[in-house]
């Protein structure tokens, strides 16, 4: 496994070339992707972000990659209403981790329409964190095992997706501006 200090200057590096125009919106994705798979060795990655409005928001899958496959760009949705209990997960803790995914109460709504035909068996999300609000995630799945999910894979991942975060959050990143975002913990309504 290859330092995580590298693969942090190597995102920098995919950065500075799609902000400077030398690399395409795609081929920066697919790029990504393929770093955290290096990193986890996992089945499959996704990238989401937030859509709709706020009271109606859902997490769109923009960009995915099976394990040595082609970048797909086709679109899907989770919505908010549907999957409550997995929303507040991942914004409570910017992590959620699943290893038996198909028996996770909060992931029960999404069986049918997504872990089964996808086959996940395990997953580890990290949010897109700016400013204490999340505009999107990363989307590990293991689709060939149940996986359990080790503390130092949590930590690389929050750590690639937070560098990432601040390199859009830095260069300006138009797509990040124009997304919902979602407050990191809740927040509770003020009480007279």
């Amino acid at each position: 496994m290859s330092d995580l200090h590298t693969e942090l200057s190597r995102l920098q590096a995919i950065g500075a070339a799609f902000y400077a125009g030398k690399t395409g919106r795609d081929e920066a994705r697919s790029t990504v992707i393929d770093l955290i798979f290096g990193r986890l060795k996992c089945s499959r990655v996704s990238l989401w972000r937030f859509d709709g409005e706020p009271g109606s928001l859902s997490l769109l899958c923009f960009a995915s990659k099976v394990a040595g496959q082609c970048l797909v760009t086709t679109e899907s949705h989770l919505l908010e209403a549907e999957y409550a209990a997995y929303f507040d997960g991942l914004l409570n803790t910017g992590t959620y981790v699943s290893v038996d995914a198909m028996r996770d109460p909060a992931l029960q709504p999404m069986r049918a329409n997504y872990l089964g035909p996808n086959n996940v068996l395990s997953m580890l999300d990290a949010a897109f964190m700016v400013n204490g609000r999340a505009f999107g995630m990363v989307c590990c799945e293991q689709t060939d095992a149940m996986r359990q999910w080790r503390a130092d894979e949590i930590v690389d991942l929050r750590a690639i997706v937070g560098k990432l975060a601040l390199l859009m959050a830095s260069a300006r990143d138009e797509a990040l501006w124009a997304v919902p975002s979602q407050p990191m913990l809740p927040m509770l309504p003020i009480e007279a």
